[in-house]
């Protein structure tokens, strides 16, 4: 184990040297999509229900109606970044973001209101995260796995410090003045630094395969492709399954009579394990391909919900641990194989557009999850019965995955 850890520590220092500049891109382009993120925006959701009068509910309503249409219209605006070039495209987000910013700091009408959490999700955690996570994809080939895996470390790097910047900028400035600091930020350090840095991205790699330059699907051709329909079961159970879950969190601690203190410490775990794991799957995926590796990468999150599904908690007071670390495995897994998975499928050439495509019925999913799963639990299901349902639903998907033929990979 230690060897391996070496050599792949090794692996990307090598890597990082020789592509510092355009993996930086990728990594600031998913640190700045936390602009759009739920967790943030959730940071200033009193100030935004004291100032709109708005309850819970009704904040919580105009939130996720703005989230499933920004899901819409990325259909649309994702595939540009196949036919712009990348600085113009990097430049068109990083401009609509700052004016998300911009116009969150000076609304005071309930339709602005609408109009600045469309423009934040959708130009920030949508379409910035797709920048980041597209450009590197399809920039390598061979190292593929290892790129993903690193630009990806950019959101949990931001996610780290933002909310401490956050109550210190709103402390000084005020709640909406402090979002025209972040359209600041953005205008004058992150957009004149993100255009230099996407001088970088590297010309297609000369050991591209045969098969990654003859196979370069279009959005209509993985439409009628079987092998997305046999895998995208097992690509949205992670987010969707992990949604419900986490979102109706505290009962989960209510039902297991685990301390509320116990859990919050084990997200310490989960995200240590989620990108230890990170890192060492991506060179895994270069080696072996996302598809033959997306079956097993499953097996933490089968092993999290089991440990559900028995009356009593087997590791006792560690349990809550256990649960988070296995779950931070299994993610930790399926980021790197979700950015690898399309461009070997599919090619590279409108990978774009078919990224536009998964993340809205991705995101669609995650707005469900909380509904569904709150509907079942006030319908007396108990986090025994869900665990089970997600088990069975896994295991479903993962032999559906398995079962897709690797012989004709994009690699």
């Amino acid at each position: 184990m230690a060897a391996a850890l070496y050599q792949t520590r090794m692996s990307y220092f090598s890597f990082l040297r020789q592509h510092f500049g355009f993996l930086l891109f990728g990594f600031l382009m998913m640190g700045l999509s936390n602009f759009g993120q739920t967790f943030f925006i959730s940071l200033y959701s009193a100030e935004i229900r004291a100032e709109f009068g708005l309850t819970n509910a009704g904040f919580g309503g105009l939130y996720s109606a703005m989230t499933l249409l920004s899901a819409f219209a990325m259909v649309y605006t994702g595939r540009f970044i196949d036919s712009w070039s990348l600085r113009r495209f990097t430049v068109f987000v990083l401009l609509a973001l700052a004016g998300g910013c911009v116009l969150m700091g000076g609304t005071q009408h309930i339709a602005a209101l609408g109009l600045a959490l469309f423009m934040l999700r959708h130009f920030g955690q949508g379409l910035a995260s797709h920048t980041g996570m597209t450009s590197a994809a399809r920039a390598f080939s061979q190292r593929r796995g290892q790129a993903v895996s690193l630009v990806q470390l950019g959101y949990a790097s931001f996610e780290g410090f933002l909310p401490l910047l956050t109550v210190l900028v709103v402390a000084w400035l005020g709640w909406q003045q402090s979002w025209f600091f972040y359209a600041a930020i953005i205008l004058a350090i992150a957009l004149p630094l993100q255009s230099w840095l996407v001088g970088f991205e590297p010309k297609p790699e000369a050991e591209a395969s045969e098969a990654e330059t003859a196979k370069q699907a279009d959005r209509s051709d993985v439409l009628r492709d079987r092998r997305f329909y046999m895998v995208l079961p097992l690509y949205l159970a992670p987010p969707f399954l992990l949604t419900g879950m986490f979102f109706h969190q505290v009962q989960l601690a209510d039902a297991r009579d685990w301390p509320i203190a116990a859990l919050a410490a084990a997200f310490t775990l989960y995200a240590l394990s989620k990108t230890v794991v990170s890192l060492i799957t991506g060179p895994m995926i270069d080696k072996y391909a996302a598809l033959r590796l997306m079956p097993f990468g499953a097996i933490p999150l089968v092993l999290a919900f089991s440990l559900l599904m028995v009356p009593q908690d087997i590791f006792g007071a560690a349990t809550p641990f256990v649960y988070m670390g296995l779950i931070g495995i299994n993610l930790g897994t399926a980021g790197p194989i979700s950015g690898g998975l399309w461009p070997e499928l599919f090619g590279t050439k409108h990978l774009g557009a078919i990224r536009s495509l998964t993340s809205p019925i991705v995101i669609m999913s995650t707005a469900a999850a909380p509904v569904l799963f709150g509907a079942a639990i006030d319908a007396g299901a108990g986090f025994d019965v869900l665990a089970f349902a997600g088990v069975v639903f896994i295991i479903a998907a993962a032999v559906l995955a398995f079962l897709v033929p690797v012989d004709k990979l994009a690699r």
